[in-house]
């Protein structure tokens, strides 16, 4: 029992939406179909008896002179050819006394009849004219109830069958959109699917990663308990760079560095930061597993730059932020890396270097196309690496 109910529970969240929307058309159409049935019925209801009403008079003035002269010949004849018409089911001509002198149509249906008096002048009443209408207005109503219900059901089918074909085609588009990805990754990334071999010559990049707060880590603990802490970080260093192609220039805790070589700076740049996000996440994931086997975890910022002063780049690194990969803002829009990274324009950050002041921008993430293949990347890593 309890499982079903967490099914149907599962359900109705996924089709929030859709029942919101189902919900909102019933009450919209319980509001709209109240007011316009009790505005219809009162409506039909007016009109019937006004109408009624006009004819009972008309019969009345006809048969005034044959009820004063008891042609009843002439009062049946009335009443025949009154009853045959449509909006009327049954009629009677009364005397003054009560005696039905005239009648035709149907047994008295349970309806209130209209009746309208026979006068020989404005004083004398000679009798009355009875007249029941054909059906009854509550009937019409019902049969008008009846179709708006069919309409207000129609409506809501309608409404499910658009959100399962809204469905079926953003199922076929995200189909469509994943093969034209994979298409467009081969192209868009191949700089990246070749890092693995790249020439030591060329243009030259670097990514720098600095230890926050290592200074004191190294105060509070010993030699041998700082190169444990190290040994894991160090191996994901490693494998990072062996992904990239890259070199490793100095190792963790030594202004650690890694070179890379490209084509163009712009090339070695981006691998760079290829590299730098893969790192981010492998140091996340590598940082929550010492947390929950009580060790001491470590953070790290970095920094991709093509700039050759080794001095500058790792003041710029070490004055960044906690768990970030940044870019100088130059280099950033100059190697048109901008179009192939996620940032936040407000976030820049201003940090003053060998005199001079620099603007950092630190990378929130890479495109999705790009982004997705880090994330493969890290992975198959994690599944290679003991913890």
């Amino acid at each position: 029992m309890t499982g079903q109910t967490n099914r149907w529970r599962a359900l109705m969240l996924r089709e929030k939406r859709l029942l919101t929307d189902l919900s909102l058309m019933i009450a919209t159409a319980l509001i709209i179909g109240m007011y316009f049935l009790e505005n219809v019925s009162v409506t039909l209801e007016h009109t019937q008896r006004q109408s009624n009403e006009a004819l009972a008079q008309q019969v009345a003035n006809s048969a005034s002179e044959y009820l004063v002269t008891s042609n009843l010949v002439s009062l049946n004849v009335i009443a025949t050819h009154t009853v045959n018409l449509k909006p009327v089911s049954r009629v009677e001509i009364v005397s003054a006394a009560g005696d039905v002198l005239a009648r035709a149509g149907d047994e008295a249906p349970d309806m209130q009849p209209v009746s309208r008096g026979i006068r020989i002048d404005e004083d004398v009443l000679a009798g009355e004219v009875r007249i029941w209408p054909a059906s009854d207005v509550r009937l019409v109503a019902e049969r008008l109830e009846t179709r708006f219900v069919l309409i207000t059901l129609c409506l809501l089918a309608l409404r499910v069958l658009v959100s399962l074909v809204q469905r079926r085609l953003e199922a076929r588009d995200a189909a469509t959109d994943d093969e034209t990805d994979e298409q467009d990754m081969e192209a868009d990334i191949l700089p990246v699917l070749s890092m693995g071999s790249a020439a030591s010559g060329g243009a030259k990049a670097w990514l720098r990663i600095s230890i926050v707060n290592f200074d004191r880590y190294r105060e509070r603990f010993t030699d041998a308990l700082m190169t444990e802490m190290l040994a894991g970080y160090q191996q994901r260093l490693q494998q990072v760079a062996s992904v990239y192609g890259a070199r490793v220039v100095s190792p963790l805790g030594e202004q650690a560095a890694l070179e890379f070589s490209a084509g163009s700076r712009s090339d070695a740049c981006f691998q760079a930061l290829c590299a730098g996000m893969l790192l981010r996440q492998l140091v996340r994931e590598y940082s929550d597993h010492r947390k929950n086997h009580d060790k001491t975890p470590l953070e790290f910022k970095q920094l991709v730059t093509g700039m050759g002063n080794q001095d500058t780049s790792w003041a710029l690194c070490s004055a960044g932020l906690p768990g970030r990969v940044h870019v100088p803002e130059q280099e950033l829009v100059s190697l048109e890396l901008d179009a192939r990274v996620l940032f936040k324009p407000e976030r820049c950050l201003v940090i003053t270097a060998v005199g001079h002041e620099l603007r950092v921008q630190p990378i929130e993430q890479l495109a999705q196309r790009y982004q997705r293949l880090v994330s493969e990347q890290a992975r198959k890593l994690g599944a290679a690496s003991p913890a």
